[in-house]
């Protein structure tokens, strides 16, 4: 009964009159909607870019939060950066959602794969002329039989999540794709990043590195599994700095991993205040350990050897990293409650092995 109840208010609620088809030649206007987290940002860059590859003339908007809107602060495929960060829907409707609804879309991508009324609401007064996204799948119904969206397709948890995005986008002709990450503006923010590695690599001759920080206490490493796997990755390259990177408010987690990794070659990263400053050191490391987190996507950028620590969840095979050279270690439940140090060892000598000469044909 409940169930049918929430159907029915969310058919009432959340339909649209006058559906007209998507007539390509007439859209100027299109607004990405990821106003979330900073690693669903970077992993939506390829998007941004293809769709401007392929339609140029196009204004391209994307709604971002306080959190991730310096990912794309300098991408050249974005015209405008709207913040809109959580408040309530009464505010809402008042600020944020009033001025996107006067900028008059003409398509507008919804990426999250959840089926939520109050977000639907939100999204659905912004009034699209077109809204694609996902058929999300909730009260015995689907976002594919709301009136609001015009196209929807099946999230495949099977795959990269990009794959998703782009059959979203099936209809937008954009042809052959190129899927790599993309960052922009992080030589602005390089020069004292730079200065401490040049630095580190006058003593050692490459350098790693670690987070065990996750964006919650389900992905977070806790602090005697990152010190064994410290203490395992530093003994066996004694020759590699070994740089624990802290977010803000875990600078106390991350020396008390450093003081009881107990060598001299695991040491905390420069301090990295912008998420730009952050990406600016990865692309100097060889090797990045870390939970499924923006590290992960910031590294995946630059095509790092990358350990992945993945909750047992679709995260695994749906965000996996974006890198040509990388192991996934699974937990076997919802948490990161154990971390192998030998496991997580074993795959830094898998990425770090010299690979085999190509031999003429």
């Amino acid at each position: 009964m409940i169930k049918l109840a929430a159907r029915l208010i969310s058919y009432a609620l959340l339909g649209k009159r006058h559906k007209q088809p998507l007539d390509l030649a007439s859209v100027r206007k299109v607004l990405i909607l990821r106003n979330d987290k900073i690693g669903d940002m970077i992993v939506t860059t390829p998007l941004l870019r293809e769709l401007k590859r392929r339609y140029p003339h196009w204004q391209i908007d994307v709604a971002a939060s306080s959190a991730n809107r310096a990912v794309i602060a300098a991408c050249p495929h974005v015209n405008q950066i709207i913040v809109w960060d959580k408040q309530s829907l009464l505010r809402d409707l008042r600020t944020t959602i009033a001025t996107l609804r006067q900028r008059r879309y003409d398509v507008i991508f919804n990426p999250y794969n959840r089926f939520s009324i109050p977000l639907l609401l939100r999204i659905k007064w912004l009034g699209a002329r077109y809204l694609t996204g996902f058929a999300i799948p909730k009260y015995g119904s689907s976002t594919a039989q709301l009136g609001m969206f015009d196209h929807t397709v099946p999230c495949d948890r099977s795959r990269h999540i990009l794959d998703s995005y782009f059959a979203a986008f099936a209809q937008f002709k954009l042809g052959e794709v190129d899927q790599r990450y993309e960052l922009f503006g992080v030589d602005a923010h390089a020069a004292r990043i730079d200065a401490a590695c040049d630095t580190l690599l006058q003593q050692y001759s490459g350098l790693f590195c670690l987070n065990f920080q996750g964006s919650n206490w389900q992905r977070t490493v806790s602090v005697a599994d990152a010190q064994r796997c410290c203490a395992a990755i530093a003994s066996r390259y004694p020759q590699h700095a070994l740089l624990v990177i802290a977010a803000p408010g875990t600078e106390a987690r991350a020396q008390e991993i450093v003081s009881g990794a107990g060598h001299a070659n695991v040491m905390l990263a420069p301090p990295t205040g912008h998420i730009l400053e952050l990406a600016a050191l990865i692309r100097r490391c060889e090797l990045v350990v870390s939970p499924d987190t923006s590290v992960i996507h910031l590294a995946s950028v630059y095509d790092k050897k990358i350990v992945g620590y993945y909750i047992r969840t679709d995260n695994y095979r749906w965000f996996y990293p974006a890198s040509s050279h990388y192991r996934v270690l699974l937990a076997p439940g919802l948490t990161l409650e154990s971390v192998s140090a030998d496991d997580t060892l074993a795959a830094v000598a898998q990425l770090m092995a010299p690979q085999p000469a190509l031999q003429a044909g």
